[in-house]
């Protein structure tokens, strides 16, 4: 995929200071052994390119940054993340700001202070224990234009709480784990949706991995024409979303859609929320899976736990 439909703003944030794979007594998961193994210098911090059109260069060759491989063919530079299956969605807001850390990659709407999209892999060696890890939020040195820790102080008189796209659980068993507090890796879910069916959708998630290894996920928020939901007590004008999206995708190519209404209540079980990828992108605007080289196989509602449908 060339370059030229990318937003203006990519960020990359490097391995965690004094970080070494090979000093780890356990076995990396290959997702973050493909992020971590070809590094160009134990250095690098931070790489920040601003302005898509001057990466492309007039050389050959392959580099593997983290979760971003780039090469260069003919002039032009192609890259491929990661985090992603079958290509990062098309579609956003070209005024977004890429950032690419070693769990993740989203897309930020600094209007609706929200990514549009987060993508993100699990595997049985990423999963851990988070009762002890730190919530404390994490301002994004590259990003200004988010909410901030205060904003968040009185949700909760709007049935709304600060959560997460990507889940800490989900990556308490790496050096990457604090990457989940990030502000841009928040948002305003309701308490209702985040203790039901979000949080049921996460648990059938690992349940899966630890029975089938990895699975990419895909998830992010939905406009509705006429907004559904109070926006939080800011000075900052933005959208609350009214819904979210999540799809998981198998190794193997098996593949569910869901998307959860903000007002869903506690009691609904996710598998309640099925949907298809076609309304998925109809509801955001996205295009999912731009690279068609893997088609999704199947489904994999079944492995989350849901009956299939007879009809």
């Amino acid at each position: 995929m060339g370059c030229a439909g990318l937003p203006n703003f990519i960020t990359y944030s490097a391995l965690a200071s004094g970080y070494d794979s090979r000093s780890q007594k356990i076995e990396m998961p290959s997702i973050l052994r493909e992020k971590t193994a070809t590094r160009t210098q134990s250095e690098m911090r931070t790489l920040f390119v601003n302005k898509f059109p001057s990466i492309y260069r007039s050389c050959c060759g392959l580099l593997l940054l983290g979760g971003i491989l780039f090469s260069t063919s003919g002039g032009a530079q192609d890259y491929r993340i990661a985090h992603c299956y079958q290509g990062c969605p098309l579609g956003a807001d070209s005024d977004n700001q890429l950032i690419i850390r070693p769990i993740y990659a989203l897309s930020y709407n600094t209007e609706r202070k929200s990514a549009d999209w987060v993508a993100y892999t699990v595997s049985a060696g990423s999963i851990g224990i988070a009762s002890s890890l730190s919530r404390q939020v994490i301002a994004d040195n590259f990003v200004s234009e988010t909410l901030v820790a205060e904003d968040f102080a009185d949700s909760e008189s709007l049935g709304l709480v600060r959560s997460h796209y990507v889940p800490l659980v989900d990556f308490a068993a790496t050096p990457y784990w604090e990457d989940v507090n990030y502000l841009t890796n928040s948002v305003a879910r309701s308490s209702g949706l985040n203790q039901g069916a979000w949080y049921g959708l996460d648990w059938a998630i690992r349940n899966l991995v630890n029975r089938g290894g990895e699975v990419y996920v895909l998830t992010g928020p939905v406009y509705k024409p006429e907004p559904q939901v109070e926006s939080l007590l800011t000075d900052t004008p933005h959208r609350v979303p009214d819904a979210f999206f999540k799809i998981v995708i198998t190794a193997t190519g098996l593949g569910a859609a869901f998307i959860f209404d903000q007002d869903s209540a506690v009691h609904v079980h996710h598998c309640e929320m099925r949907a298809t990828i076609d309304e998925v992108e109809r509801a955001t605007g996205l295009r999912l899976f731009p690279d068609q080289s893997r088609p999704i196989a199947g489904s994999a509602y079944a492995e989350l736990g849901c009956v299939e449908s007879s009809g």
